[in-house]
């Protein structure tokens, strides 16, 4: 039997912020899949003390893996979200799983915050080593390793991480009911924005100087600061993920990290080389052409695929667009039309975990 570990089991939260959209969408293409659930309780991330926190993982964050215990068998695979939370006690129990249970588990990566957070900033001792535990040692303990696309596995590769074992993903996909036609260019370039506003983590939005008659800039998301805003941005609001299609307006959808409008630049801005951002699936999933930074991982699979361009700095954007013909945009949504198909369909997905049970199954 093939099972997967899911925190979505328990009530649902209202989801603006889209945090849980990824792993809730490979829930969903797990249960696809004819896999079996193994539900754990979300970790209670606004407690009001680090105390607390630690005492629940060691308490009701430990119960779900004697649930697992209880309930694999011989030869079972399990697929775990990975990072999930109490990477310490994981990094424990895995091994004691596959030895006692003779099972079997698969990482699919969500994030590697060992690599987010630790390009170019300080860490706290114990932050710092929770995550080399997460993404170093922990991950080594599974039989496959989903990752984000080829420079994230060569990363890990780089690493020592066994190549036979770490599958590419190619991109996330985007579960959503709604796919909005699209084709005609606006009279005035226009880009949409969607995710966290705040600008302490969009800090380049606020920086943004084109002119009204240059670029018009949607916004989506929460925690807006209209009063930082420039006269070319109107917000629309905040919307749930699943939602979220069908109200993006826009001719491109922009996928952008850090502080400058020059280049992706901080923590966040670095972690596009190697990540795959989910905003890249959101837009794409609406059948939106994208425009994403020309050194981050996924610049080639935009620019080859016809499914948008690469800039090297945001204030090339107008003039790129206008640069299209009628004819290179309609091409451009019809090429971005069929790969939003799959993605919400869950193609990637299936096929990344469809490989990573027959690595898990043939690899010694």
């Amino acid at each position: 039997m093939n099972w997967y570990i899911t925190t979505n089991g328990y009530a649902k939260v209202h989801r603006q912020n889209a945090g849980s959209k990824a792993p809730d969408d490979v829930a969903q293409i797990c249960r696809r899949l004819h896999m079996s659930p193994l539900v754990f309780q979300p970790f209670p991330r606004d407690a009001a003390s680090e105390l607390y926190m630690k005492l629940w993982l060691m308490t009701v964050g430990a119960v779900p893996w004697l649930n697992v215990g209880w309930k694999v068998r011989r030869g079972d695979i399990v697929l775990y979200q990975h990072p999930l939370y109490g990477n310490r006690l994981v990094n424990r129990i895995i091994p004691v799983l596959k030895k006692r249970k003779g099972c079997k588990f698969i990482a699919l990566i969500h994030d590697l915050e060992s690599l987010r957070k630790g390009i170019g900033t300080a860490y706290t001792k114990g932050k710092e080593q929770t995550n080399d535990i997460a993404d170093n040692a922990l991950l080594r303990q599974f039989d496959a390793v989903i990752c984000h696309n080829s420079a994230m596995r060569d990363y890990l590769v780089g690493r020592g991480f066994d190549p036979r074992k770490v599958i590419c993903l190619g991109v996330f996909d985007y579960l959503t009911p709604y796919a909005p036609k699209r084709g005609v260019l606006s009279q005035v370039p226009s880009i949409a924005i969607a995710g966290n506003l705040n600008p302490q983590k969009s800090g380049y939005l606020y920086r943004i100087a084109c002119r009204k008659d240059e670029l018009t800039v949607h916004l989506f998301g929460v925690e807006f600061h209209a009063d930082m805003a420039s006269e070319n941005m109107n917000y629309h609001g905040s919307f749930e993920p699943e939602e979220l299609p069908d109200h993006l307006t826009g001719d491109f959808g922009l996928v952008w990290d850090g502080d400058s409008t020059e280049s992706c630049t901080g923590n966040t801005g670095e972690y596009l080389r190697y990540n795959n951002p989910h905003k890249v699936s959101l837009y794409l999933a609406s059948n939106m052409p994208v425009i994403v930074w020309s050194e981050s991982a996924l610049a080639d699979y935009v620019c080859r695929n016809n499914f948008g361009f690469a800039v090297d700095a945001i204030d090339e954007i107008p003039e790129r667009i206008r640069s299209l013909t009628a004819q290179d945009y309609l091409a451009m949504c019809e090429a971005v039309r069929r790969e939003g198909e799959k993605l919400r369909s869950g193609y990637y997905t299936t096929q990344a975990i469809e490989r990573a049970i027959q690595t898990v199954n043939t690899c010694v």
